[in-house]
């Protein structure tokens, strides 16, 4: 992804895990309702058939239908005999819902006699063929939409030579679920609510807190640039080497892949790496020449004395550790401790670069400042002796590419 906006925006979801957690949970219900409402969706779509035919039953097992005779108020079943010998009778036919969904566009088929006749029908449309009768429902009788475990009563007149003691039928017709009805739905929904207001009001902290840490990050930025002047100004040699410092310590870092976190931080250390000079005298501190052995071990010691003087400043993490350590060499000849290789913490392998670059580039004191070609000759050379060889790579790159020298 090469956008940078898109890159750190996702960074920054990484790093805040109550936003990536509710930002995870909220598309986990959002695709879920999206799976869930397709499929309702398409089963919404299908077509049921359910027959019946004697006591054998295919179909939906949420579906039933009964024909019934029904009594008078004699307790007599309502039919009778015509003069010709036919006999005449109420029908009346129920067709049960028993599932959670409606059920409707419905049709009904079912036998009659051959002979059959219709004499009246009530609380759906009926169409008599020879031997069969297709009922649907009608909206003014509201038997369109069989509700949810609910039924519709349907009814006719009939005459026949004899009467039905049953039917064959056919129903078709599609259940329509209301996801709202569907009770992993109203809980993906409650988590979907949830998981977007944990987001929103996570975001609306973070844009608090950031907005509150760049105002402290301005005041931090300005103390350490006023302290990095105030080092510098103690050599006429190195002004700016500190800001100089921090600056390619900086580039290096983001030559190398580091986040943005990291070199804002390294910036910082960079630009106090010296802070300890203070406290070195400055006829040491600013000696035209060689330093006796005497001057040089006070000289070595600014490191402790930098370490010292940021051991309680929080603001910069590793801040104590990436100065008292940034004059130890990769090959573990180096100072104060003699650490080597990936003991020494890279912002100290970072620094130790940029400073040597910086210290050659410029007029010290002792010397003036070496050719181009002796300083990317002294870092080829140093590498994995004097310095990682990872940062001086990446220190000879940023070289070549953007022309520091």
């Amino acid at each position: 992804m090469n956008n940078p906006l898109v890159r750190r925006r996702l960074s920054f979801i990484k790093k805040n895990k109550l936003i990536s957690f509710s930002l995870i949970i909220f598309l986990t219900s959002l695709l879920f309702i999206c799976v869930m409402s397709l499929r309702i969706f398409i089963q919404n779509k299908q077509v049921i058939t359910f027959t019946k035919s004697g006591r054998t039953v295919t179909g939906s097992v949420n579906l039933d239908i009964k024909m019934e005779i029904p009594f008078k108020a004699d307790n007599i079943k309502n039919c009778w005999q015509e003069w010709d010998g036919s006999w005449g009778s109420q029908y009346d036919i129920y067709i049960y819902n028993k599932s959670d969904a409606a059920f409707l566009d419905w049709n009904l088929v079912m036998t009659i006699p051959t002979e059959g006749r219709i004499d009246s029908s009530w609380n759906a449309d009926y169409v008599h063929t020879i031997g069969k009768i297709s009922i649907t429902g009608i909206d003014s009788f509201f038997t369109t939409v069989i509700h949810p475990h609910n039924s519709i009563k349907l009814g006719f007149v009939l005459y026949s030579d004899n009467l039905m003691n049953g039917s064959d039928f056919i129903l078709t017709g599609r259940f329509i679920r209301n996801p709202l009805r569907e009770p992993s739905f109203i809980v993906a929904l409650v988590f979907l609510a949830v998981s977007l207001i944990v987001f929103i009001v996570s975001l609306f902290f973070y844009h608090t807190i950031k907005a509150q840490a760049a105002i402290d990050n301005e005041k931090i930025d300005s103390l350490l640039k006023l302290c990095a002047r105030f080092i510098d100004t103690r050599d006429e040699y190195t002004k700016m080497h500190s800001s100089h410092v921090g600056f390619y310590s900086k580039e290096i870092a983001k030559e190398m892949g580091f986040d943005e976190e990291f070199q804002k931080n390294i910036y910082y250390m960079g630009m106090m790496h010296d802070v300890g000079k203070v406290l070195i005298p400055k006829e040491i501190l600013c000696k035209p020449g060689k330093l006796s052995d005497e001057e040089w071990a006070e000289m070595k010691k600014h490191t402790s004395y930098g370490a010292e003087i940021l051991s309680d400043f929080a603001a910069v993490k590793g801040i104590r550790e990436a100065v008292l350590f940034h004059h130890e060499r990769y090959d573990g000849k180096g100072y104060p401790r003699g650490l080597h290789d990936k003991e020494i913490p890279i912002q100290a392998r970072i620094i130790a670069v940029a400073d040597s670059y910086d210290a050659m580039h410029t007029n010290r004191s002792y010397r003036n400042h070496l050719d181009d070609t002796v300083i990317l000759s002294e870092l080829e050379k140093n590498k994995g002796i004097q310095f990682d060889p990872d940062v001086a790579e990446a220190m000879l790159r940023l070289l070549r590419k953007k022309g520091f020298v």
